[in-house]
Parts: structure tokens; sequence; C-alpha cells
């Protein structure tokens, strides 16, 4: 390794570094919340009934008589919240550190911003001022609203959108709202009717997953047969805790957990991987071609730029994206080995959270 290399590790490991008392405080909340959750779900809580519907109604139901413990879901969405806290907590330091590291006064103005579209970006962009132009030009490569008008996907849906909107969220309500739902659920019945006939039959199946007493977990229609008797039921099912994001579409909790651990690690290592190496080539930037081009400046300095048209081109190429899928509880069927033990306490079982990778960087704070 060269002296100039050994330089530009020693800064990395330097900021790295300092952000790892924060890290390690977040990954003991996230570790926290997935573990209570997990011991909610283990020991059974739900306690059902089978009940056959009186004639001339068709078929039977589960019913819930007790939910012990009550699930703690405006708790866990708090818990949440505090965990987006802290990763936005940890970009915005990062961001201090790496002024005063430069001999220079940060700004009370100094924040990591989040921009969905160009015009919050041209909106938020004083607040990185001070900063090395290296390390703006990693912040805008990073932005939802790049990401998006490069993918064509919608910004709403880049991980650092998602970190910012639960952040957010938190701070304009009481606590996120949190629904439950299963990620797998089997049944198997064989009826008796009324002429004493057992029958297989598919019924018409409607489901309630509030697991508020006297509510109908599985309630089956199996008409034209009338259900004297069950000669065999068997229900496997498994409930996850799920919550929206800004578009409405819900994921579970471990996922969204995934989601902003892997949205912050990629910004923060962006940002430091461009203050560390202070001959950094801009082009390894996605992005950071048109950063003084005036694509995140406006209509007029882009058209100046790149002729009459471009931006009305390129914003409505951006625009042409594939619909959010809103997922119905229903819909959710994940095998349960998807989950198996990733809450478990001990040291062998915790979850990396700064290692899950959805690219080719390296983890923050990685042994």
């Amino acid at each position: 390794m060269s002296d100039t290399e050994d330089v530009v590790m020693a800064r990395m490991e330097s900021l790295l570094k300092a952000m790892r008392p924060r890290v390690d405080l977040t990954h003991k909340r996230s570790d926290e919340l997935i573990a209570d959750i997990s011991r909610w779900r283990k020991p059974d809580p739900l306690r059902t009934s089978l009940v056959i519907k009186d004639a001339p109604e068709c078929g039977w139901y589960i019913q819930v008589d007790s939910v012990d413990p009550p699930p703690a879901i405006e708790h866990w969405g708090m818990q949440i919240a505090e965990i987006a806290h802290h990763l936005r907590s940890i970009l915005n330091t990062t961001l201090t550190r790496i002024v005063l590291a430069d001999g220079g006064t940060p700004s009370k103005a100094l924040q990591y911003p989040i921009a969905l579209t160009a015009k919050s970006w041209r909106q938020q962009a004083g607040r990185i001022k001070g900063l090395p132009e290296r390390v703006q030009r990693a912040i805008y490569a990073s932005q939802p609203f790049m990401w998006a008008r490069n993918t064509g996907n919608l910004a709403e849906n880049h991980l650092l959108a998602v970190l910012a909107w639960v952040d957010n969220e938190d701070k304009h309500r009481l606590e996120l709202q949190g629904s439950l739902a299963p990620s797998w659920i089997e049944h198997e019945a064989r009826i008796i009717d009324a002429d004493g006939v057992a029958r297989r039959v598919e019924p018409k199946l409607t489901y309630d997953w509030s697991l508020t007493p006297g509510s109908r977990v599985v309630d089956a229609d199996t008409t034209p047969h009338v259900v004297s008797e069950m000669d065999k039921i068997t229900l496997d099912l498994q409930m996850e805790i799920l919550y929206p994001d800004e578009l409405g579409t819900t994921t579970i909790v471990h996922q969204l957990i995934e989601e902003m651990w892997s949205g912050a690690q990629d910004a923060i290592m962006a940002l430091a991987a461009a203050w560390a190496d202070e001959a950094i080539d801009y082009r390894l930037l996605a992005g950071s071609s048109d950063f003084l081009q005036g694509a995140a400046f406006g209509k007029a300095a882009v058209d100046t730029h790149a002729g009459a048209g471009t931006w009305d081109d390129d914003f409505a190429r951006r625009r042409y994206t594939q619909p959010p899928k809103h997922l119905d509880p229903e819909e959710i069927v994940i095998p349960p080995e998807v989950f198996d033990s990733p809450t478990d306490e001990s040291d062998d079982q915790r979850v990396v959270w700064e290692s899950i990778k959805r690219n080719l960087r390296r983890g923050f704070g990685a042994d």
C-alpha cells in the first residue's frame, strides 16, 4: 500500500472510529426491538376457539379468546422511530466531524439533506455549506432524487427516503401506526355435513388480523354444506408486525430496520470515502458529472448547458415509474424459515445490521 493510500485509510478509519459509539448504541436498540417482538411471538400468545356455525349458516370460524400479552404495537413504533433518529444523527454528526477535522467551524444549520426532488435539494443545499466540495458531491450523488432520475424508480422507495420518512413521521405524530398480518398461514379441514358424510371442502375464507377478543382470525364459508361437526382441522400461523412507509406500502419490521441501516450505511460510506481521499476522482461519484453543470440547480441552468428542452424531457422520463405496490395483508405469504432465529440474544446469533449490503460498498465499522 502506498503512502497516499495509507493516509486515505487512516483518515477513513478515524472518521469511522469516531462514530462507533453511536453505531453501537443504534445496533443495540435494533437488536432490542427485534428481540422484543420475538419474545412476544414465541410463547404463542394467541388463544383461540373453533366454532361451528349454526344452521342455516354454512361453515366454521376460529375466534380469538385472548392475546396475552397483547402486541405492543405503539411501543414498537416508538422503538423504530428511535432507531431512525440515531441513524439520522450519525449522518449529521459525521458532517460536523468533517468540518472540525478540516479546521472549520460547523454552521448551526449543518445537516445531512435528504431530497426527493431537485427542488428540495436546492432548498436544502445551504445546509452543507462549509463542507469540502468533494463531500458535497458525494452527498448529492447519494440523494433519492438522483437515484430516481437514474433508475426510473420512485424517489420515495430509496432507502434514505425511507429513513427520512420514519424519522420525520415520529416528529409529527405520537408514534408510527403499525398493524398485524400473517407472514404465512396454512390450514387443513375436513367437515361432516348434516347427513353424516365426511367431506373435504374448499371454503371461502376471510381473515381478521386485529386479534381483538371475539374477532374471527379465520372465517370459513362452506356453502352449500351445513357443518354438523369437524372431522379434522389444523391451522399454522405466524404473525408479523408491519409499518407503512410514505407510499403506504407496509413493511415487516425486520426488513424496515434493515432498509434504514442500509440507507444510512451507503450515505455514510460515500461521504466518508470522499472526505478521506482528497484526490478522489469525481467521476467515481454517480451523478457528479452534472453537479456543477446545473442539474441540481434548476431548469434554466440545465437547458443552458445541455440544450433547450433537456430539463422537460428528463422530468418526463423520471415520472415514468412503476406504480407502488400496496400490500394487502392477505397477500403476504413468506416462508417461516426467512425469520428463523435472527433475534436470538446469543452473541453468535446477533444481526450484524451494519454489514447488510444493498450494493458493493463495505460496511462501516466492519472488523
